[in-house]
């Protein structure tokens, strides 16, 4: 269900929504272990802990932002309230994928990255931002196929400062900012 794999790295999201900021991070492993948990979180500043184990649930006090395992370890699915659904796996580039496409994965660095489907409500069909523009109704992709690492592109457009800066002169995520060009999430 949901788009095919298209071999884009996340190593971790930055959301900022009603005047909060969340993420959710990989932790860097030298070698993929599926007995330990690859998954950080953050909110408001603070690191968040959420305990191994399925079905363990976290919720904000305000109740807009919940954070649900989906297996014992390296998979949630995080609901912002109205917003969206985003379902996480965080998983290595195997030995064979490296081999594949020929990445040059280091020795000491299992590249853990996150996996991402998005399930959006209300979303603009001016959307833009990084991932922002794929889910644009015409989204053609720009990435040369059939090389080894294909580049969509747009450093230009979407780099900020930093995880959570709103300064991005292209995102657009909501009807909203589409009519007045305001960032609320990236």
């Amino acid at each position: 269900m949901g788009r095919t794999r298209d071999y884009t790295w996340i190593q971790a999201l930055g959301i900022l929504f009603n005047s909060h900021m969340f993420s959710v991070e990989t932790i860097k492993s030298t070698k993929w272990d599926d007995e330990v948990d690859h998954l950080m979180f953050t909110y408001k500043g603070e690191n968040l802990v959420l305990h191994e184990g399925y079905p363990t649930i976290w919720e904000s006090r305000e109740g807009d932002i919940k954070i649900e395992r989906t297996s014992e370890k390296n998979s949630v699915l995080i609901t912002l309230k109205e917003v969206a659904e985003i379902s996480i796996n965080v998983v290595p580039v195997t030995k064979e994928d490296d081999q594949i496409h020929n990445y040059h994965i280091p020795k000491d660095d299992c590249f853990a990255h996150l996996e991402v489907q998005f399930r959006f409500n209300g979303l603009s069909s001016q959307v833009e931002g990084l991932l922002g523009r794929t889910y644009q109704p015409d989204f053609k992709n720009p990435a040369k196929q059939g090389v080894a690492m294909p580049v969509v592109g747009g450093e230009d457009k979407y780099k900020t400062e930093s995880l959570f800066s709103s300064e991005c002169n292209s995102c657009i995520y909501s009807k909203a900012q589409a009519s007045d060009q305001q960032v609320m999430i990236m």
